[in-house]
């Protein structure tokens, strides 16, 4: 039974990303960063600095998928490729996340979209939740330096 409901929440939550997604149609593609980019770093500590607002309200509205999503930046490495990709999180455990890669990896191969990911909170470069019934997105601190870097 309590898989059956995770399977169910799982397709309630993918729906909810289908809908976000084609509304929001728009190319993608990879913004190159210098590996010690200083403005990129400062960004990761304000993420983590501000973790715990993300982490209360994950805490509170975490199974409310139809109206609210939690997603994390993170660093995935292979071999010496770095890139830094979304996931959507599902759960916490008071020390990694729990959830899926939500992202198009551009040149890492080892991970594909809706693979299941476990994230340290040390790992945490940016964080984002969207609650649905406001429209209102919080967190997000990379947005407007990788929209500026794209221009």
């Amino acid at each position: 039974m309590k898989t059956c409901l995770s399977f169910v929440l799982l397709l309630i939550c993918l729906q909810g990303l289908c809908q976000n997604n084609n509304n929001n149609s728009k190319n993608y593609s990879a913004v190159p960063l210098v590996r010690d980019d200083s403005t990129f770093l400062a960004l990761k500590d304000t993420a983590q600095a501000h973790l715990q607002t993300f982490l209360d309200s994950l805490k509170i509205h975490g199974r409310d998928t139809l109206n609210y999503q939690f997603s994390v930046k993170s660093d995935f490495v292979e071999n010496d490729i770095h890139e830094h990709m979304w996931s959507l999180i599902l759960s916490y455990d008071n020390s990694d996340f729990k959830g899926f890669f939500i992202d198009s990896a551009f040149d890492i191969k080892n991970i594909k979209t809706w693979d299941k990911v476990v994230i340290h909170k040390m790992d945490i470069e940016d964080w984002s939740m969207y609650n649905k019934r406001t429209g209102k997105t919080i967190g997000y601190y990379s947005e407007m330096l990788l929209n500026k870097k794209e221009d």
